[in-house]
């Protein structure tokens, strides 16, 4: 029998250098704050039994994207230039009923009632999709909690803030040496309402809690993570933004809506080249970090007092972790 393949030498291929992803928030902000969560849901992908703090952060943002679509006609040409729901607002009281009358709805196969208002329908098609990917609210006061803070911000923000929005989920990312860094900046927000000038456009960033009790270290965070968004601006735009802006959402909650903007709710943070390289410093050595986590399989959670207990209170980890409750840990409770 012949043998066709006699003498053949094949030579060995090079080994391909792959560049991983890392995204600001999903990545290097997540490792900061507590590698141990991290290894286990991001890189092993277990899947958390909770994600209280995923759905209340991701249905804040993505309703007010459909706000900003709404006034700017997207989906809807009839509706530009006007606010959802004109700018009113729903009682805490009048939001609770309409989902408990759902919730009867649901149960007895009645036809569900229509939403009463703008916000809560954008409200109802992003739960709805979180909830298919197994999202959910754990408690229905934190649905409520969302329905009023959306609605707050809508009215007191929305005559002022739409017009100037000229891009929502504004993506960015730069190639670096050993990695792909990547971003998603919430609103750029145009002085005017002239042409986009890069150079005249704020960047906000919504973030889903309180100014007042903020942890310093959730502070630097974010603070970094604008610093980072910059670089990235810079890198797509050939100039820096005018401002890096911060709002946290959760200071507008209460039994009413403001009149005023509360003083703690906007944080600017400032972006100057040197503070900006520092972040992308920082930036570096936790990619460097996480891939050595990577190789050793070995993720630290943080020490006592450096990541919030209401993180920890929510963790799937907690029961095999010190660093809850100042370090004592969470006995473990056994049927």
């Amino acid at each position: 029998m012949t043998k066709p393949f006699k003498g053949i030498s094949v030579p060995l291929s090079n080994n391909t250098v792959v560049k991983r992803r890392y995204s600001v928030t999903q990545d290097v902000v997540s490792f900061r704050r507590c590698a141990r969560q991290y290894g286990a849901f991001n890189v092993h992908k277990y899947a958390p039994a909770q994600q209280t703090q995923t759905y209340f952060g991701t249905i804040i943002h993505q309703v007010l994207d459909r706000c900003h679509a709404h006034y700017h006609g997207i989906v809807d040409p009839s509706n530009k230039g006007l606010l959802p729901d004109n700018g009113l607002t729903l009682s805490e009281e009048e939001i609770r009923d309409y989902f408990n009358e759902v919730k009867g709805a649901q149960k007895t196969g009645e036809a569900v009632p229509s939403p009463p208002s703008d916000i809560i329908r954008y409200f109802i098609q992003v739960e709805n999709g979180l909830n298919s990917k197994g999202i959910l609210a754990i408690r229905s006061d934190t649905r409520v909690q969302a329905v009023k803070i959306l609605q707050y911000f809508n009215a007191l923000e929305g005559p002022t803030l739409y017009p100037r929005v000229k891009d929502t989920e504004h993506r960015l990312q730069a190639d670096q040496t050993n990695h792909v860094l990547h971003g998603v900046v919430d609103l750029l927000v145009d002085i005017s309402d002239e042409n986009l000038d890069p150079a005249n456009c704020e960047m906000w960033d919504y973030k889903g809690s309180s100014r007042v009790g903020l942890k310093p270290k959730d502070l630097e965070t974010y603070e970094f993570q604008m610093r980072v968004y910059a670089y990235l601006y810079q890198r797509k735009h050939g100039v820096l933004p005018r401002k890096a802006v911060l709002y946290f959402l959760n200071e507008l909650d209460g039994s009413t809506c403001p009149s005023k903007r509360p003083v703690n709710a906007l944080v600017e943070v400032s972006i100057e080249p040197s503070e900006i390289q520092v972040a992308i410093n920082e930036f570096t050595k936790t990619v460097n970090q996480i891939e050595q986590s990577r190789c050793t399989n070995k993720w630290e959670a943080p020490a006592p007092g450096d990541i919030s207990e209401q993180d920890c209170k929510s963790c799937d980890l907690r029961w095999y972790c010190k660093t809850p409750n100042g370090g004592k840990g969470v006995k473990p409770i056994y049927p």
